[in-house]
């Protein structure tokens, strides 16, 4: 603090005016100052509002889009499942049609290479058989694709939300 010159009443007037000016005119520039800054952090915060707004807009679109990617790869995957299954009993159709020929044809051979050829048809049928297996099972596939859709749509709502 300043010190006043002392008159025969009391401090120099003029002085403490001068000092009492000096001190409004110091608070008014440190009091604008701070407005400015108020007023700028209001404008960045109102800045950073917006952006969130569209970051959230963003977030449900992205959202969106995953889900409908995931729900055509299930698509696609059901799909190419029960092609596969066709596939599967197109070959097993084709195998009966073959080995009802192999059975012809071998009935029209000596009995001896009949026996050797039925033996070879009765071997490719097993083996045809064992590598159609269990792979055929479109019910199985059906339901385990239905099962992945739902477990992933559910995260994906929990995840959202």
């Amino acid at each position: 603090m300043d010190t006043f010159r002392t008159k025969i009443k009391g401090y120099d007037k003029k002085q403490v005016d001068d000092y009492i000016i000096g001190l409004s005119s110091q608070f008014e520039k440190s009091n604008a100052e701070l407005r400015e800054r108020v007023k700028r952090l209001e404008n960045e915060n109102d800045e950073l509002y917006r952006n969130l707004c569209d970051y959230r807009s963003r977030e449900e679109s992205i959202a969106t889009a995953l889900m409908n990617a995931i729900d055509k790869a299930k698509e696609i995957d059901y799909a190419s499942k029960v092609r596969f299954a066709l596939e599967g009993e197109r070959l097993n159709d084709f195998s009966r049609k073959w080995t009802a020929f192999c059975r012809n044809q071998a009935n029209k051979v000596a009995p001896k290479q009949a026996s050797v050829t039925a033996a070879f048809i009765n071997e490719m049928k097993k083996s045809l058989q064992a590598l159609a297996g269990e792979q055929l099972n479109l019910g199985a596939y059906v339901n385990e694709a239905t099962i992945e859709h739902e477990n992933e749509t559910e995260r994906l709502k929990g995840g959202v939300a």
